[in-house]
């Protein structure tokens, strides 16, 4: 397989899944909103091209930054001056904070990430340093905490690039129904590695990957680590060896053998009833990607999984590429990364 380094966004008008049944005639395919449909059934604010946090939440957005650019509160203070921090910051954030009495803390966090210059690429510029970050942040968490704020860095990487943001929860207003699924803390390690980008996982949710070559059998050879523990927690082995040969006999194109995103997603609904009646939803995602042969033509990479979420872990978490919300002949929100 060739793949170049030329990445570009461009818009598919009629996509179907190569290697399975073909779709119906007549089907038409449909412009989307950008950003994956599952992420936006919140009514707050909209983060990194398609996420929404609820109400509750207030959002500050951090950018890669060069030596001219204007676009955070925390570089400004090096161009400006301390004193303007407080008219930088995001309304939302300032009103909440202003309102729990936190307006000191924030500020003394912000300029703790401003004098520690690891935190930034060199020369204090350039692309953010998640666990350097994360560090700062965690020396004022308590003082957040004790006014009932929690603050989480969150990263969500897509092929179109990578998108950091701070969430400020109102613990009291979201009432436990919300936890920040991008949260870089939470991150438990699982990841989907496709062409052009790395999907992560945060901890309460367990990824097994449906491979395209080879994948019924690797399926039914091993069950992944945080599958196994979330398997054992909710007693669910059963049930989950069940749904598995289930995959295997009837979740493939009936000429190619291959996954079927259709048949998978029918399969998926009917074993979601009975690990949701132990505390686990599961659903089926899908990524598919463009590779150009240089002037060539090029070809689809796709890439399957199913997520396990523990809704005690978990409650506001939703996949990030669920196959569900996608029209019916899996377009990826009417775009492609080719």
């Amino acid at each position: 397989m060739t793949i170049t380094s030329e990445v570009v966004e461009t818009k598919l008008e009629d996509e179907f899944f190569v290697d399975e049944d073909e779709p119906e005639e007549g089907i038409q395919t449909s412009e989307k909103e950008s950003g994956d449909a599952s992420l936006q059934k919140n009514e707050g604010k909209k983060v990194a091209k398609g996420y929404v946090v609820p109400k509750g939440v207030a959002v500050e957005e951090l950018k890669n930054y060069s030596v001219c650019s204007h676009h955070l509160a925390i570089h400004l203070m090096l161009m400006e001056g301390h004193k303007d921090l407080k008219n930088k910051c995001p309304d939302d954030v300032h009103k909440m904070l202003s309102e729990k009495g936190l307006f000191d803390t924030y500020d003394k966090f912000v300029q703790s990430v401003f004098d520690t210059k690891t935190t930034r690429g060199a020369l204090g510029v350039g692309k953010w340093k998640d666990q350097q970050f994360i560090a700062v942040l965690d020396q004022f968490r308590d003082d957040f905490a004790a006014k009932g704020v929690k603050v989480a860095l969150c990263k969500r990487k897509s092929g179109s690039g990578t998108y950091r943001w701070l969430e400020f929860i109102d613990v009291e207003e979201v009432e436990g129904e919300y936890v920040p699924q991008f949260d870089v803390a939470s991150f438990s390690g699982q990841i989907i590695k496709t062409v052009y980008t790395k999907i992560e996982f945060p901890h309460g949710v367990a990824v097994e990957e449906l491979k395209q070559w080879g994948g019924r059998k690797k399926l039914k050879e091993k069950v992944p680590i945080f599958v196994e523990r979330m398997l054992e927690k909710y007693d669910l082995f059963q049930e989950y060896e069940q749904m598995v040969d289930h995959v295997v006999e009837a979740g493939v194109g009936s000429n190619t053998k291959m996954w079927n995103i259709t048949k998978l997603k029918e399969l998926m609904k009917v074993y979601q009833p009975i690990f949701k009646a132990k505390g686990v939803e599961i659903f089926v995602s899908h990524k598919q990607e463009w590779v150009q042969h240089g002037q060539h033509g090029g070809h689809f990479e796709h890439f399957r999984w199913i997520e396990f979420v523990d809704r005690a872990e978990q409650p506001s978490y939703r996949p990030q590429r669920d196959a569900e919300t996608k029209d019916s002949r899996g377009l990826e929100e009417g775009c492609s990364v080719m």
